[in-house]
């Protein structure tokens, strides 16, 4: 049997929430257990004060889902979308309780216990996670909470939408009926409905979701009559796929006194945000200085010995703005081999890469010495890698959405890195990861790609 949208909503929400209280509290108890009665040493805390904190366990922890949006609907996220949101809850919980008990109270708990809690409650919620959209992939999987469409026009973003929509199959949640106002271009296959206008369409078909999208150049009297009765439908949701290209960055409607109006690109990071960013840059980089220091001087005595020039190459890169900076790293070219036939990226077997060179390169050794970039505030840590002014200036010619990967400062390493488009790989791909990068960013992102830099971005098949 059919289920309506809003009994779907229902189902997930229930779910969820019903998982999450489990998780929460299940979590909660399990680590006063294995404080007291598992680990050694500390005197017990009363269990009844454990109960009464698990209240606020538990109401901070709904509060701080609620924050993450992690009720709104959908069908399936992938797990490395909704990790991060789920650590922030985990560690919003923690942080609570700290300042709470230890600024605002004279009552404590045990700090393992609270140490073991915040672990524990993350891989309670994560596999909740993953147990509700098991649960709701097979349900759509199965025909329930499939949501009837009716498409209105006709066009490119039309037939880009059923595309989408048919390859996604049951997971989408859409079944499409048919086609209202398609007579002159109708899509292949699929069913052209006859009404008196839009509302009846809708009523006799049973329809869920009504999507208009007409082509710029139509100005026929029908698309003005369609996007207006689809403002007057009650009972289905409206979608119009509008005439502006694609945003690449992110897009979000604002008022400007009452009027509508959808600002494309909205990737700008706050001055908070920057200030967060740029924090977060100087302690981990000044850090790593410190830490790095002894093989900062073996690898630049290396570099000098090894062949003639200088220890550092330094060439010009493009950051945030496009502004030019010169980016260093440690030689490992020869300086008697000039670059041929214009620039371009280091190939397999390039001549002119030394031997100690391939080594550094192979194992990315010899982007160190950006850390000085970062602390000079030209790079950061984590962002789309910058390239060359003469590349960047050809690839705004001939990729779409290149020139927002300045909306940032360039990185050291980044979304992309991460997932293997490193040397010479499609720099298509590249951009998209960077755009997901910059709509997306936090400082839970640019943490998890500094640990995922660890396991996959160091060493990569494509560095020559």
């Amino acid at each position: 049997m059919r289920q309506k949208k809003g009994n779907f909503e229902r189902f997930q929400f229930t779910l969820r929430l019903t998982l999450d209280i489990i998780a929460t509290l299940a979590a909660w108890f399990l680590s006063y257990y294995l404080r007291f009665f598992i680990l050694p040493g500390g005197a017990r805390d009363s269990l009844g004060l454990f109960t009464a904190l698990s209240f606020l366990a538990l109401l901070s922890s709904l509060f701080f889902l609620f924050l993450n949006r992690l009720y709104e609907s959908n069908v399936v996220s992938k797990w490395s979308r909704e990790v991060g949101s789920l650590l922030r809850v985990s560690v919003g919980v923690f942080l609570t309780f700290v300042v709470f008990y230890y600024y605002v109270m004279s009552i404590t708990v045990s700090r393992i216990a609270l140490a073991i809690f915040l672990v524990m409650h993350f891989m309670f919620l994560f596999i909740g996670r993953r147990i509700t959209n098991t649960i709701i992939g097979r349900k759509v999987k199965s025909g329930q909470f499939l949501q009837r469409a009716l498409l209105v026009g006709y066009g490119k973003k039309m037939q880009d939408f059923y595309d989408t929509t048919v390859s996604h199959g049951v997971l989408s949640r859409i079944k499409i009926i048919g086609q209202y106002l398609g007579e002159a271009s109708p899509i292949e296959g699929l069913t052209q409905i006859d009404a008196a206008n839009l509302e009846q369409a809708v009523k006799d078909n049973d329809i869920d979701m009504v999507v208009i999208g007409f082509p710029p150049t139509d100005s026929s009297e029908s698309k003005g009559t369609a996007v207006h009765q689809g403002l007057e439908l009650l009972n289905a949701q409206v979608f119009l796929l509008s005439d502006i290209p694609r945003s690449y960055a992110g897009s979000v409607i604002r008022d400007f006194y009452t009027i509508p109006a959808v600002q494309l690109n909205n990737s700008e990071m706050s001055l908070g945000k920057r200030f967060i960013k740029r924090t977060f840059d100087i302690i981990s980089c000044s850090f790593a200085v410190l830490l790095l220091s002894p093989l900062f001087l073996i690898l630049a005595l290396m570099v000098k010995l090894s062949s003639k020039g200088p220890v550092f190459f330094r060439q010009k890169r493009v950051t945030r703005d496009g502004r030019v900076f010169e980016m260093l790293k440690f030689r490992s070219m020869r300086t008697d081999m000039p670059e041929q036939n214009g620039p371009h990226w280091t190939e397999e077997d390039d001549p002119r890469v030394t031997k100690l060179g391939r080594i550094l390169r192979k194992t990315s050794l010899d982007e160190l010495p950006q850390f000085f970039n970062v602390l000079s505030g030209s790079m950061s840590l984590i962002g789309p890698r910058p390239e060359r002014p003469e590349l960047v200036e050809e690839f705004k010619k001939t990729i779409p959405g290149y020139d927002l990967r300045h909306k940032v400062k360039a990185g050291i390493s980044g979304w992309a890195q991460v997932n293997g488009l490193r040397g010479n790989t499609s720099i298509e791909k590249r951009v998209a990861f960077d755009l997901y990068y910059i709509r997306n960013w936090s400082v839970f992102l640019d943490f998890k790609i500094v640990i995922l830099t660890f396991f996959k971005g160091f060493i990569n098949k494509n560095a020559y």
